[in-house]
């Protein structure tokens, strides 16, 4: 058995891309063994570069966002605008297997990047090109943007509150597992024979097809999302967050046993059959009195000792955790850590492991 053999280590990536979409997939290329060139414009590269912290050096050539999402990669610093930047673009378009680029749609036939062009060209490679908006090919998008035009910003925030942004930049998050996808399916595609694949990949479809649920029930049953704190829709209680002694719990009971386990691990084994809580339709429509109700058996609870319950019940829950407690020595997401060659510390782009069972190139072969 061989534990995470570089599986696309036969394979070239050419990065055109900025920002965060297209580079964390180039990460997650890289990370599973893939040749990942990252072009970079002198004298400053990638504007992530510049998006620096509190704390960070003013003086440092790099950021903890750019580290983000570009390790194990080889930068070259190529000026595209330039003829000898040109000419050395489509020297590299021969040797690479896949291209990966954002550019604005004005600049493609400068770049000689039209996808027929391209295809007609290097027939082997496999192009996938990032774009902001369907049909809007001038338009420029950022993640917050296409948050709030994909409806993730009006769902998100307090019922009291304005729409807020999510945290991280998930537009681009989404974009970059369906570039990775892309990039795959566009090898598969050549390994049976076909020529010249291209995919375009926009934030905006990313974000609509991440709706998912609230989509449907929107779109099937007429119902609105309305910002509530993060609460599930259609289950309850799930997103609800138990305030105990010293921070908080949020629940994910999503049946009428696992509801019944919640109870009888508070205490109050009563609640499971109250005729308001019975169903997971009546405690969606009586959540208020509900939470009130495991709320107070909560307060007085540490929230390690009331998780330690939860689990023992097989009640899904977990412990709301802040950043430095998630990435605690020994933890899962202590061990999720890669270090890039400058000695930033990121998250892994890839959160699968493979195996193979199989006897591979670099094993020896068994004679008999």
């Amino acid at each position: 058995m061989t534990e995470n053999p570089p599986t696309l280590r036969s394979i070239r990536v050419l990065e055109l891309a900025s920002v965060l979409a297209g580079p964390l997939a180039g990460a997650a290329l890289a990370e599973r063994g893939a040749q990942v060139t990252k072009v970079e414009r002198p004298p400053f590269g990638d504007v992530t570069r510049s998006w620096k912290t509190l704390g960070e050096s003013k003086d440092s050539k790099s950021s903890a966002y750019y580290a983000s999402a570009n390790g194990n990669k080889k930068v070259v610093w190529q000026d595209l605008k330039t003829s000898e930047g040109r000419d050395w673009l489509e020297e590299a378009l021969k040797s690479h297997d896949v291209v990966i680029e954002n550019f604005k749609a004005a600049d493609l036939t400068h770049f000689g990047l039209e996808p027929e062009d391209v295809a007609r060209r290097h027939p082997h490679l496999v192009h996938i090109r990032l774009i902001g908006f369907e049909g809007q090919p001038h338009r420029l998008a950022y993640d917050v943007v296409v948050q709030a035009e994909t409806g993730f910003m009006h769902m998100n925030g307090q019922a009291e509150g304005p729409p807020m942004r999510m945290p991280v930049a998930l537009m681009d998050v989404l974009a970059s597992h369906q570039i990775r996808t892309a990039v795959l399916e566009g090898l598969l595609s050549r390994a049976q024979g076909s020529t010249g694949f291209f995919a375009e990949v926009s934030l905006e479809a990313s974000g609509l097809s991440a709706l998912v649920n609230q989509a449907t029930n929107h779109l099937n049953a007429g119902t609105l999302p309305e910002r509530n704190g993060g609460l599930h829709p259609n289950i309850a209680p799930y997103g609800d967050v138990l305030h105990c002694q010293n921070g908080f719990i949020v629940l994910a009971v999503g049946n009428d046993r696992q509801f019944k386990s919640l109870c009888m691990a508070l205490g109050n084994e009563e609640w499971a059959n109250d005729s308001r809580f019975s169903t997971n339709q009546l405690r969606v429509q009586n959540r208020n009195d509900l939470m009130h109700l495991l709320q107070s058996a909560a307060n007085a609870t540490e929230k390690q000792a009331l998780m330690e319950r939860l689990h023992d019940a097989s009640v899904p829950a977990g412990l709301v955790k802040s950043m430095d407690e998630v990435f605690e020595d020994g933890t899962n997401g202590a061990n999720a850590l890669l270090t890039n060659e400058d000695g930033q510390v990121r998250p892994a782009a890839i959160a699968y492991r493979v195996r193979c069972y199989g006897v591979t190139n670099d094993e020896p072969k068994t004679t008999g």
